[in-house]
């Protein structure tokens, strides 16, 4: 078992603790309802530092090879993902964001659960040395709709980043703007001392903690899949509509993706929302239907605060890929109605 190395200070913060993939980590400060709707109306900090950091060095074909979306175009400072890792069944090792620091060297964030397959996987697949950064440093995202109101705004663009950052009064190994849960934010990788000062700043300014069950909820208004629930190693990109490819260049599954491009699929990925008054939380397997029909399965769904109802995604036959018309779920044997709809679930 893995823990934050920030796991002190943040139960002194009111975290409520729980494992996952590993690790103890914070699951909720209040409640996740409180939490989210700090990210949708004004900010929120997330630990992350369960999530797998690893220095990736070598040629640069080389991990052009092994990555499946194209980065020897970007320059280096650019944030380069989603993308992935595919077997040569086009299936996911992981998805995964790269960071092109040069033209040898490079910075990949990967899923908790997958850190160490990906490590062996890059080892066996080519001769790029790797290191793994994950304890040494701990990675904070700071997120929300009012962001720049608390935190000061980096002279970064979104999707890039810069090493040895002045942030906040302190020098950060990696400061990067993303925003994944779809509202504008910025990222740092840090010292463990270092973040906790950076934090103490900005929860006087009134920035929120928000723990791993908010970051579920978020990320499945934006759409965004989850690595063991909605994608897996016997899942491919066509499938999850999850576009994390480029077919100009040669990597690893290429091959199988573009028979599976020509051959078509028998699943594609869709959102779900029940109606508003209907708070059953269908699980992962829970059958969808079309007119009594079995078409189709449940992989995540959460309640969302911000839209007040179920949300929730799955596979459906891509025969009944009827984006827009009506479903229903099957929860503990009984039939609830449920919308099928595009991503992102929240407009």
């Amino acid at each position: 078992m893995f823990w934050t190395p920030l796991i002190n200070f943040e139960e002194k913060l009111g975290a409520s603790l729980g494992e996952f993939a590993g690790w103890k980590m914070p699951m909720t400060y209040s409640s996740y309802q409180e939490e989210h709707m700090a990210v949708r109306t004004k900010s929120a900090f997330f630990d992350l530092s369960h999530m797998g950091r690893l220095r990736v060095t070598g040629k640069l074909q080389e991990f052009e090879n092994l990555i499946a979306k194209k980065i020897s175009d970007s320059p280096p400072g650019n944030m380069i993902g989603p993308t992935a890792f595919l077997n040569d069944r086009a299936g996911f090792v992981d998805d995964v964001m790269t960071y092109k620091v040069s033209e040898s060297e490079f910075l990949v964030v990967t899923n908790a659960i997958n850190r160490e397959k990906v490590i062996n996987w890059i080892r066996k697949n080519s001769t790029l040395e790797v290191q793994d950064l994950t304890f040494d440093l701990v990675m904070i995202a700071l997120q929300g709709r009012g962001i720049w109101e608390v935190v000061e705004k980096p002279d970064l663009s979104p999707l890039q980043f810069k090493l040895n950052a002045k942030f906040e009064g302190h020098e950060v190994f990696l400061l990067s703007r993303s925003g994944w849960t779809g509202e504008d934010g910025v990222e740092f990788w840090a010292k463990p001392e270092v973040a906790q000062s950076i934090l103490e700043r900005l929860i006087v300014r009134g920035i929120k903690g928000a723990g791993l069950v908010t970051r579920d909820s978020l990320r499945q208004e934006m759409g965004f899949v989850l690595y063991g629930e909605d994608i897996g190693e016997d899942v491919n990109p066509v499938e999850a509509r999850y576009w994390v490819y480029s077919l100009e260049k040669d990597f690893i599954g290429k091959s199988a993706l573009l028979e599976i491009l020509r051959a078509g699929v028998d699943k594609l990925r869709i959102g779900l929302k029940l109606p508003k008054n209907q708070r059953v939380i269908p699980r992962n397997s829970s059958k969808i239907k079309i007119a009594g029909k079995e078409v189709g399965y449940v992989t995540s769904s959460t309640f969302s605060p911000y839209l007040s109802r179920v949300i929730g995604m799955g596979y459906l036959s891509s025969r009944h890929f009827l984006v827009g018309g009506n479903a229903e779920v099957e929860v503990r044997g009984k039939d609830y109605s449920v919308k099928l709809s595009d991503f992102p679930l929240l407009k």
